[in-house]
């Protein structure tokens, strides 16, 4: 018998202080839909407690296969609800979903860590994927943190879904060069805001992982690099500074390239921990070059 479930804040306080343990009286099933409405909240608490009680139980395999199938389908289908819009509230929605997709696609990663079947299948993997870097693409709504209703976020919550995405087995050589271009567009596309919320160093993430699959090659890699500094659909950097939404993508495409290369020098905190890759050892000179022809007139030493 479903039981009908309205999960308020308080009530939502008291399953995350107890551990997330299932109410009495109810099934995570029962809660399901309710959890998933609250992902698009205007309430921050409402919406991060939801998040944080889905996320347990999907990572703790409360839910049942068939189940956690439907949620996912649900989540993608929420990243277009709104799409286009900006400083609309149908951000939250867009925002969260990606995090609870992202926590489907570990759980179906975790299976293969353990040498179990999988969860999901390749259709459903690259349908998904094809939705979230319309996404990364389309997105309008850069605000990160929003006064009285909390974060949105929802460009660095594209990144952790991208990041996990990244690393899936479905995903080949040809699907990780379509994520690189993604990003490019992203962060070369005149804006009128430029990132603040460290939404760069998540989407530099996403490049992290895609370098340890070890299947985009050094050739495609420079003709990435190259299309931030030549294209002739973008306005020259150069010009840039007195042209505000270009020079807010003149900031973020500097800041991710930055982002890049510090994770090369310094690693990259992930589980699991990160292997050596040549590639790697190869993209720092590249990097650094590329961020010289960004900004030519720049104080960086004649060092390459």
């Amino acid at each position: 018998m479903t039981h009908s479930c309205i999960l308020d804040k308080n009530s939502l306080e008291q399953i995350v202080s107890g551990d997330f343990k299932v109410p009495d009286g109810l099934s995570p099933t029962d809660c399901l839909p309710e959890l998933m409405h609250n992902l698009g909240s205007i309430d921050s608490d409402t919406r991060e407690n939801s998040l944080e009680v889905l996320w347990s139980w999907i990572s703790n395999s409360i839910y049942s296969d068939e189940v956690l199938v439907s949620i996912a389908s649900q989540m993608a289908a929420n990243l277009t609800t709104g799409l286009g819009e900006k400083d609309s509230d149908s951000v939250f929605l867009r925002a969260f979903s990606t995090l609870i997709l992202a926590a489907v696609i570990e759980a179906d990663l975790a299976r293969l860590d353990e040498k179990k079947p999988h969860l999901l299948n390749q259709n459903q993997i690259l349908s998904w994927l094809s939705t979230t870097i319309k996404l990364l693409k389309e997105e309008k709504d850069l605000r990160g943190f929003v006064e009285a209703k909390g974060w949105a976020h929802c460009c660095a919550h594209t990144g952790d879904l991208l990041s996990d995405f990244a690393i899936h087995p479905y995903l080949g050589k040809k699907e990780l060069e379509e994520i690189l271009n993604s990003l490019q567009a992203r962060f070369t596309t005149p804006v009128e805001q430029a990132f603040v919320h460290n939404e760069d160093e998540r989407l530099a993430a996403v490049v992290m992982n895609i370098l340890q699959r070890e299947l985009v090659t050094e050739e495609f890699f420079k003709t990435w690099l190259d299309g931030f500094v030549s294209n002739p659909e973008r306005m020259d950097w150069k010009k840039a500074f007195t042209h505000p939404t270009w020079n807010c993508a003149r900031v973020n495409t500097k800041a991710f390239l930055r982002g890049i290369y510090f994770f090369l020098i310094y690693g990259y905190k992930d589980r699991p921990e990160h292997r050596k890759v040549a590639m790697a050892e190869k993209m720092k000179p590249m990097l650094l070059s590329t961020l010289k022809q960004i900004y030519p007139n720049s104080r960086y030493a004649d060092l390459i």
